[in-house]
């Protein structure tokens, strides 16, 4: 019993947006954006770092 191969695609060329350097975004916004979120990220990061601290406190005063 033979199983039927469908030939395969040939390789397909990507299309980069930035060419040049296809790592970062063609569009300035986009960098913009990352950094905004990033700027987000670390500072709700900081955020439960300090609650961690505050309930680990508390828990000391408790005993």
């Amino acid at each position: 019993m033979e199983i039927d191969k469908k030939p395969e695609a040939p390789a397909e060329e990507k299309e980069w947006e930035n060419p040049v350097a296809p790592e970062k975004p063609a569009d300035h916004r986009e960098e913009e954006q990352l950094e905004r979120q990033m700027r987000e990220a670390k500072r709700r990061h900081d955020n439960l770092e300090e609650n961690q601290d505050e309930a680990s406190d508390n828990e000391q005063a408790k005993n």
